[in-house]
């Protein structure tokens, strides 16, 4: 079974690639500047997936799994949210985006501020159906990068009940515990029970 992640993140393909692979599935990224991307429109993470999935399978004609994901912080009333990506504006990279949510918290005198890493993922078949599943992990978000790995905010991020961050534990434990390792937990499950496969 294969299945197209509708990404060009090669940190999200990797975690996905490694929780989907215990169950037979192959996960393979989109091809870089080969189809058009659709329009992010959505004002939310659950619909923002759905689109990306559905259009995608439709013109590659093969099941696409997408997903959006991002970060909401209290203190800044949820925001980056859906904007998470592009935080410090399009194309901006995690460096810029973790400087700019260091430089929000700091405006407002603050060191750290509950938070919640939020995942939606969505699997779209070219008949038309599909199946999803969402993700959170609660914590807080503080305002000194620590850790090598991961990538966006993880370096800025300690889930709760822990004192890492996400970029400092290893690959398999931040999947255990993760939005998007959750989520894709709850998609497999789904899966399973869809006979059709």
């Amino acid at each position: 079974m294969r299945i197209i992640f509708a990404t060009t993140n090669p940190g999200k393909v990797r975690e996905v690639r490694e929780a989907l692979r215990n169950f037979g599935i192959e996960v393979l990224p989109l091809k870089k500047g080969k189809i058009p991307p659709p329009e992010e429109r959505g004002e939310t993470f659950c619909e923002n997936a759905y689109e990306k999935a559905t259009y995608y399978a439709k013109v590659l004609n093969e099941p696409v799994l997408a997903e959006d994901s991002g970060l909401e912080v209290d203190a800044l009333g949820g925001k980056p949210g859906v904007y998470s990506s592009r935080f410090a504006g399009e194309g901006a990279t995690d460096e810029e985006n973790n400087r700019k949510l260091i430089e929000e918290l700091k405006k407002l005198g603050l060191d750290s501020s509950p938070a919640r890493y939020v995942s939606f993922l969505f699997l779209a078949f070219p008949e038309g159906m599909g199946l999803w599943s969402s993700g959170t992990v609660e914590g807080k978000v503080i305002t000194s990068l620590r850790g090598e790995g991961g990538f966006g905010y993880d370096p800025l991020f300690i889930p709760e009940g822990y004192e890492k961050t996400m970029a400092e534990l290893p690959l398999d434990e931040k999947n255990k515990i993760s939005h998007r390792g959750r989520a894709i937990r709850k998609l497999v499950k789904l899966i399973k029970e869809v006979k059709s496969w």
